[in-house]
């Protein structure tokens, strides 16, 4: 069947689509994942597939032969393979001033649209627009093909899933059903304007309970390795104001950059969203038919990935050449998706283990906790669910490098469930970094001045080890864990009679390299708790253990010397006050940076029992 002219084009589609029809009718039913003819084997596992077709620009200008089997294929094989949905990525065509190329998309997608139970979300890429450099509100939307061919109006009228657009027409949602579960695709435009952003956000407001899709033409670009993603500056701009804050999306794809790549980033709530970048057009005759495949594998908590040629799977097998590729691409992404779409905003941390009932806040300082960013910063997110990430923040102005001052590794206790650390390498003389939360959720109880913010009993791990060469001069009373207000302050503000200016609450190193606990309770400022002067290159639990009427410290399990001395009826802080990691304060302003590396911080309202601390498991 190889014919290499043009002329013989309807001959070997007429041929390729005849043997997509006669495959939709019988064909081998093998289970295994490769037979079938070559084509992806009947769903064996609970959910549904979502298909996707990223820029098929080439096929409506050079070969609409290839774009029809790709849309033949699905409306042939939607049961089959429970197709619930098809998400088109935008370059729906070449030349958007090119007549023919918009017929032969329109003869392309009408397969889709002669059965309802087909039905796709589609939106403009660069070249399906008029004008690329302009922002979707600011075009001739009486002159953009794009609207005459693919109007609102007509999606409406063709499928159920079609719940609206924005007042240009180039951004719309559909919201279908797969296995049982409503989801919202959100199709944006190739250049997103603020208008639109808001516009998606309102989207999302009014359907808060709805995992999403969302969909655009350019997010993700493909790195220099050729593998690894990377965000572009109109996806950066896309995670900063709709993607990282909104915890219902999980899942955006988009084409434009040539090849294909993934990553999983953690939102704001450091639940995972899964970015895809894939485009085929610059392969051989512009993708030769390769579309993608999503099967949302409920039964094993997947998200199976396959990208797979329609038109190659019809060709007798003996007569495709090495360029006439199959599949490719083949990868699983876990997906738990009863949890994932869970209380979104609200229980982000319900994976954890170490997420224990009681958990008020919980930080796990090693990679797979850090939130994506697209600035370099650097920021964990509350393991607990609660909210309260934890920022890296300068101190001193420390020159160079930031890996000469801080850096996550992959090493970590045998105990706790880290399965890394925060290495903090500054000083007070040459600066550094700590991290820094707002603390939004921490407000506790009402105290006996009718205030927020006590605790009334407490369970305060941290899992931390000092380096080899610990030097007092450098790095004494350092913090590790940190409420920034003052002592006078937080007893003012309960209306208790104490003051000071250490820290209101502190774990600290001292001088003489102890551990040391400084904190304000119900009844006032009492005596700090003590350990033994500690080990380098050792990793140790420390615990606070406040059952309501006194606080005593552990390490290692152990319960030290002096501890326990007074009565300290629970914890008193201040709403809204920074709290910190990796260094310690005075009167309110930070100070005195940690040298060492901290694995994980837990605070639990609760007295725990030594089987549920950090150190047990």
């Amino acid at each position: 069947m190889f014919i290499s002219q043009r002329a013989g084009w309807p001959t070997l589609w007429l041929a390729v689509l005849l043997s997509v029809l006669l495959s939709a009718c019988g064909g081998d039913s093998s289970s295994s994942r490769h037979d079938n003819g070559g084509e992806p084997p009947v769903a064996e596992t609970q959910g549904f597939t979502l298909a996707v077709l990223p820029d098929t620009q080439k096929y409506s200008r050079y070969s609409p032969e290839r774009y029809i089997v790709q849309t033949q294929w699905i409306a042939d094989h939607y049961e089959q393979e429970e197709i619930a949905f098809t998400v088109h990525l935008g370059d729906v065509v070449d030349i958007a001033r090119a007549p023919a190329e918009w017929a032969a998309a329109r003869e392309a997608m009408q397969i889709l649209e002669a059965n309802a139970a087909t039905p796709y979300s589609i939106l403009a890429g660069n070249h399906d627009v008029l004008n690329s450099g302009q922002n979707d509100d600011v075009r001739d939307l009486a002159n953009e093909p794009f609207l005459q061919h693919f109007s609102p109006t007509l999606q409406a009228g063709n499928f159920t899933t079609f719940q609206g657009a924005d007042d240009t027409g180039f951004n719309s949602y559909h919201i279908f059903e797969g296995n049982g579960r409503e989801y919202l695709v959100l199709a944006l435009d190739w250049r997103v304007s603020a208008n639109t952003a808001a516009w998606a956000q309102h989207v999302l407001d009014q359907h808060p309970n709805l995992p999403t899709i969302l969909t655009t033409h350019q997010l993700m670009n493909i790195a220099g390795d050729g593998e690894s993603a990377i965000f572009t500056e109109h996806g950066a701009m896309l995670w900063d104001t709709l993607i990282r804050n909104n915890d219902q999306i999980f899942l955006t794809l988009n084409g434009h950059h040539h090849g294909e790549a993934m990553m999983v980033a953690k939102n704001d709530f450091g639940r995972d969203v899964v970015l895809v970048v894939v485009d085929y057009q610059s392969g051989f005759w512009g993708g030769n038919g390769m579309m993608q495949l999503i099967r949302f594998n409920e039964t094993d908590n997947l998200l199976q990935f396959r990208s797979f040629s329609p038109w190659v799977a019809a060709m007798p097998e003996e007569e495709r050449r090495p360029q006439d590729e199959l599949s490719r691409w083949e990868f699983d992404v876990p997906m738990h998706f009863g949890s994932r779409f869970a209380n979104f905003g609200d229980n982000a941390g319900a994976d954890e283990p170490g997420n224990i009932d009681g958990t008020e806040a919980y930080w796990i300082l090693d990679r797979a906790h850090m939130l994506t960013s697209t600035d370099g910063s650097v920021r964990f997110a509350d393991a607990s669910g609660n909210g309260n990430a934890m920022t890296l923040t300068a101190y001193n102005d420390p020159q160079g490098d930031m890996s000469a001052f801080f850096e996550v590794i992959d090493d970590s206790a045998l105990f706790g469930f880290a399965e890394g650390s925060a290495r903090f390498k500054g000083s007070n003389a040459d600066g550094g970094y700590y991290l820094m939360s707002a603390g939004a959720s921490l407000l506790f109880e009402t105290s006996a001045a009718g205030k927020r913010g006590y605790l009334p009993t407490y369970t305060i791990e941290a899992i931390v080890r000092l380096p080899q060469g610990w030097m007092p001069a450098r790095n004494q009373w350092s913090g590790i864990l940190n409420h920034r207000p003052g002592i006078t302050a937080v007893c003012t503000y309960h209306e208790v009679t104490c003051g000071g200016g250490d820290a209101s609450l502190a774990l600290n190193v001292s001088s003489l390299k102890e551990f040391q606990w400084v904190s304000t309770s119900q009844n006032g400022k009492g005596q700090d708790n003590w350990s033994w002067e500690v080990a380098d290159e050792y990793w140790y639990h420390i615990a606070l253990v406040n059952d309501g009427e006194r606080v005593q410290m552990y390490v290692d399990g152990s319960l030290v010397m002096r501890t326990g001395v007074d009565t300290q009826q629970g914890l008193l802080v201040q709403p809204g006050e920074p709290w910190s990691i990796g260094i310690n304060s005075w009167n309110g302003s930070p100070g005195n940076l940690f040298a060492g590396d901290i694995a994980e911080i837990r605070i639990n309202n609760r007295v725990l029992p030594q089987s549920e601390w950090l150190y047990s498991q």
